[in-house]
């Protein structure tokens, strides 16, 4: 369990193996920042000989370097994510204004795609499964509308993007400045389960399949609550 792998390592100290890992994913940074204008991709680590070595050595299949990072020397590496599972990176202070800037997802305003600008994105996804990114946004929204079942309230994208673990593997999927927004991404990757629909006022419900009002925009009558 990979909670449980992160609670059983040292609080306040790295092991051995981490001691090695910190030090060669520092340094591959340190060394692609001074000679590429372009930022560092965490991807591309993937080529680097010392830090497959650290990774086999010290890393279990189930935990990714990026959470790795994130939970431990995220004082010194900056990650931010573009989408596909993949994250710049960055000596801790060193990311640019644009990459820095992670405000809470429900206050984003980002402007949607073409119809081409989707088409690329989705293309980038897997077509016959989810990546691990796509699979924590999914797990995210439905536990969101568990804890909401029987509670007569219809949820909203709106709220639900307020949710901290949801504002979370939503800029895992959907990093800001993605043309696709999380509507979309609902109806093309997970509409078999889950539904959205417009409301008055501009508001989005979203439900399990089969559990939202039959009313949409523009209908009269009384909304059914979900049940």
């Amino acid at each position: 369990d990979k909670d449980a792998w992160f609670q059983g390592l040292p609080g306040d100290e790295l092991l051995p193996g981490e001691v090695m890992m910190r030090e060669v994913i520092v340094n591959w940074v340190t060394r692609s920042a001074s000679s590429n204008r372009a930022p560092t991709r965490l991807s591309a680590s993937g080529s680097e000989p010392d830090i497959k070595r650290a990774k086999q050595d010290f890393l279990p299949s189930f935990v990714r370097l990026s959470e790795w990072i994130e939970h431990r020397i995220g004082g010194e590496i900056e990650l931010k994510s573009i989408g596909n599972g993949d994250h710049e990176v960055f000596l801790r202070g060193s990311a640019p204004p644009a990459a820095a800037s992670r405000g809470r997802d429900g206050g984003r305003n980002d402007k949607n795609g073409t119809p081409d600008e989707k088409e690329r994105f989705f293309a980038t996804l897997p077509a016959d499964e989810f990546s691990p990114e796509e699979e924590a946004l999914r797990d995210a929204l439905v536990s969101y509308l568990d804890r909401l079942s029987g509670s007569g309230v219809l949820a909203t994208l709106q709220e639900a993007a307020q949710e901290e673990e949801i504002s979370r593997c939503r800029r895992e999927v959907l990093p800001k400045g993605c043309p696709v927004p999380l509507r979309d991404w609902i109806d093309r990757r997970i509409g078999g389960e889950v539904e959205t629909q417009a409301e008055q006022g501009g508001k989005v419900i979203f439900g399990l399949r089969g559990t939202l009002p039959d009313v949409g925009v523009g209908g009269g009558g009384p909304k059914r609550k979900r049940t």
